[in-house]
């Protein structure tokens, strides 16, 4: 008895740090966005807005955005090419932040119908 007592005593520290963790990656949630998904995900629902594709969908986009255009809106969002690359990579490695920003366009969509 007193063994197992000293058993269970001797893993306790290796289980509630393994306790702590799961806890923890489990509180972390959701991930924030920061300022520059928000300005990335205004540009992009700024994009499919302009390109013609609209929340209701069922139709062809109406317009051909150039890449007149298509600086205009990187200026107007103040991103330039080399940021919009940068913040693509950072979203293909995180999934779930790339979902985070996604949600927040279909807002920005939804507020401009």
């Amino acid at each position: 008895m007193i063994n197992r007592i000293h058993g269970v005593l001797r893993r306790l520290p290796v289980l509630l740090v393994f306790g702590l963790l799961l806890v923890g990656c489990g509180l972390q949630g959701r991930p924030k966005l920061d300022a520059a998904d928000i300005r990335f995900a205004a540009f992009y629902s700024d994009y499919l807005s302009r390109s013609g594709v609209s929340t209701k969908g069922g139709g062809e986009p109406s317009q051909t955005l150039t890449s007149v255009g298509l600086d205009t809106l990187f200026a107007r969002h103040g991103i330039d090419q080399k940021g919009f690359d940068a913040k693509l990579q950072v979203y293909s490695r995180d999934p779930q932040l790339w979902r985070e920003v996604l949600e927040q366009v279909r807002k920005n969509l939804h507020k401009g119908e």
